[in-house]
């Protein structure tokens, strides 16, 4: 739409007019589904700055202890670790080997994690670039770092309701490692996702040798304790002498928002460019009453013989709001 204001030079005591006039200047088409995914997972850039502040001072603490906050998706934008924590059912045939054992169910999920094949990373994750994908694409291409390995069966773990992190230290057999941490009714399991193998907090022969930073779907802890060996370790992370957390409780500003998609296509026969674009006025799918709506557009054209033209006008919007 292009705003075209006009004057008349013999009548510059008057007040000047203007109209609206509508030129077709192109058409470009968005690929919706990046915008939807965008708006799942960017988080907002004062919880990412804190996330940095606070990685920097728990370094400050700390210099040898591992702590990630914040790493990059597979689109290349920057998210909070929390975002890859969600409840991820496994594989059904799983499922129905042991309807009624569920720890043999969980050792054998963690069996099938250790055997999907690792890549090593090529990144200090010092450095602030890591980067991540989801559960479901490391399942998809059967491939994943150490990190995505342990997030992938905490996913599974939350599918059975189990309270689950992923813990973040170092392994005298393995260096860098990330395990599970699982809260039973009385005890502390940690789960190797690399070996599949499960040790109790206080087994001697646990190859985990530090543990330095937690994380779910909620928040991220730091441990400021001064032993940080398993056996020495308290692993309420609620208790702020013990742990240092990333965000406030009852903080909202990580619960993913509500997404209204609304979409239709539009189907006319081709007389003139103009009496398309006022097809696509009238629907009135511009006026929204969010901020910061997006919006998503494609065209098809199907030709007939003499020269009969059928047109297809795809449009959306997605509107995000908490």
């Amino acid at each position: 739409m292009i705003i075209e204001k006009h004057e008349d030079p013999y009548f510059k005591s008057c007040s000047s007019h203007s109209h609206i006039r509508k030129n077709w200047l192109g058409s470009i088409v968005f690929p919706f589904s990046a915008l939807l995914q965008q708006s799942e997972f960017s988080d907002l850039t004062d919880v990412l700055e804190r996330a940095q502040i606070f990685k920097k001072t728990c370094k400050a603490m700390f210099p040898n202890r591992r702590i990630t906050t914040t790493v990059f998706n597979s689109e290349g934008i920057q998210i909070l670790v929390t975002r890859y924590i969600k409840a991820l059912n496994p594989p059904q045939q799983f499922l129905d080997m042991f309807l009624h054992d569920s720890s043999a169910t969980l050792d054998l999920i963690a069996r099938f994690v250790s055997l999907i094949p690792i890549v090593p990373d090529i990144l200090d994750e010092n450095d602030g670039f890591d980067i991540w994908m989801t559960s479901e694409r490391c399942i998809s291409l059967a491939i994943g770092n150490k990190e995505e390995h342990a997030i992938l069966l905490c996913n599974f773990f939350l599918y059975f309701g189990k309270k689950a992190l992923v813990l973040l230290g170092t392994s005298m057999l393995e260096g860098q490692v990330a395990y599970v941490l699982t809260q039973e009714t009385n005890e502390y399991l940690l789960w190797n996702p690399l070996t599949g193998q499960c040790h109790k907090q206080f087994d001697p022969f646990c190859p985990l040798q530090s543990v330095d930073c937690l994380f779910d779907d909620g928040n991220v802890w730091f441990n400021i304790q001064q032993n940080n060996t398993p056996m020495a370790v308290h692993f309420d992370y609620l208790k702020e002498s013990f742990w240092k957390q990333l965000l406030p409780k009852n903080f909202q500003g990580t619960k993913p928002h509500t997404i209204q998609v609304t979409g239709f296509p539009i189907q006319m026969p081709y007389t003139d460019v103009e009496s398309i674009i006022d097809a696509v006025y009238q629907t009135g799918i511009h006026s929204s009453e969010f901020p910061q709506t997006e919006f998503a557009l494609a065209v098809y054209i199907h030709p007939y013989p003499n020269n009969i033209l059928s047109v297809w006008v795809y449009l959306a919007s997605l509107a995000r709001y908490q």
